[in-house]
């Protein structure tokens, strides 16, 4: 009888254990995204879709968004402390970062081509990169941040132009920097391509050039601390996953991810505010990851396009010793990331 009531009590003890780790096993895994507090919706269109479209909760990730004060200078230092998870910026903040011990990995892109681009008016007789000889070319900031115009300089090299051939002149941001192309106050602008993709919605009729060596290599995308790659590896295998899936549905229904989008603001939108945001979405959908949707390897970071860009940086003088690019860029995920049905999808019901 005592047997019998010490097996009968260690079974009720294995059942209660197994009760508690049930809802452990199935929980949500917590990520902390760090966003900056006037980021436009486009611009961080993947986690929206990804959020709006319930791809995080098919992965069992909850991802919770921390403000922080838009163009502050600390976001890099922030992400490399490991008080947030995942930070979405340009691959320059772990490049630049680097020799003053904030150290990030680009661990998968939310772009697939090299994000800085020179746009001219479709009736600009500017027809190739020796064309901007003598032209001026409009950028945020003259005295900004090196990467827009080490690029553009970068792009023009390659057909013979030194930059004493051209002016940079800022222009400011979103109209202020439309107006200044759009009224010939400057004869391009020098712009991450996203910025202008919703004035080409609207009938800006432009003509784009991409860098001529680093065009098929992105440098935006999710970065995190080394510390929250290897502590959270799993939740961020799977982060990656769901940020693949929402680059597949704008290419696949571009509507659909439009109305995931607009549904994850929070915010009343109108069919017109639909209409308006698919058309972005489908203008942009070859700069996006998945451009190529049969890649198994959309969203891996390219090893030696980011390789190339460092030298680009270091040969310009903006770093202060080289940088590995296997300490800023890892494509590991990327095997896990691009590992499900593409049929679920091709068939997603918005």
């Amino acid at each position: 009888m005592t047997s019998f009531r010490i097996l009968r009590n260690a079974a009720a003890a294995l059942a209660f254990l197994l009760l508690a780790r049930g809802p452990a096993l199935s929980a949500d895994d917590n990520l902390i995204f760090l966003l900056g507090d006037t980021t436009p919706p486009l611009m961080n269109a993947l986690n929206l879709i990804a959020n709006g479209a319930g791809f995080y909760k098919a992965e069992h990730l909850n991802v919770t968004t921390r403000l922080l004060a838009n163009g502050s200078t600390i976001a890099a230092h922030i992400c490399a402390s490991g008080t947030v998870d995942v930070c979405p910026m340009g691959i320059e903040s772990a490049i630049t970062s680097y020799g003053q011990g904030d150290h990030l990995k680009m661990f998968l892109t939310r772009a697939s081509k090299f994000g800085y681009v020179i746009a001219v008016l479709d009736s600009s007789p500017i027809k190739t990169l020796a064309d901007f000889k003598g032209k001026s070319i409009g950028v945020h900031t003259v005295n900004g941040g090196p990467s827009a115009s080490l690029a553009t300089q970068s792009s023009l090299a390659s057909a013979g132009l030194t930059p004493a051939d051209y002016k940079f002149v800022s222009i400011g941001m979103s109209d202020t920097a439309a107006s200044a192309l759009t009224s010939g106050r400057v004869d391009a602008a020098a712009l991450p391509v996203y910025e202008l993709i919703p004035y080409m919605v609207s009938g800006l009729k432009l003509r784009i050039f991409y860098h001529p060596t680093l065009e098929d290599s992105a440098n935006a995308g999710y970065l995190a601390a080394p510390s929250i790659l290897a502590s959270k590896h799993d939740a961020i295998q799977r982060f990656s996953r769901a940020i693949v899936k929402a680059a597949l549905l704008i290419d696949y229904h571009p509507d659909a991810a439009a109305k995931a989008l607009l549904t994850a603001t929070g915010k009343p939108f109108t069919p017109e505010d639909l209409k308006s945001k698919t058309a972005e979405l489908s203008v942009w959908r070859n700069d996006l990851p998945a451009a190529n949707p049969d890649s198994r390897r959309i969203g891996a970071p390219s090893m030696t396009g980011m390789q190339a860009y460092i030298k680009l940086l270091q040969d310009a003088g903006a770093l202060q010793a080289p940088v590995p690019v296997a300490e800023v860029a890892t494509d590991e995920f990327a095997a896990f990331s691009n590992d499900f049905d593409r049929n679920a999808i091709k068939n997603f019901a918005n």
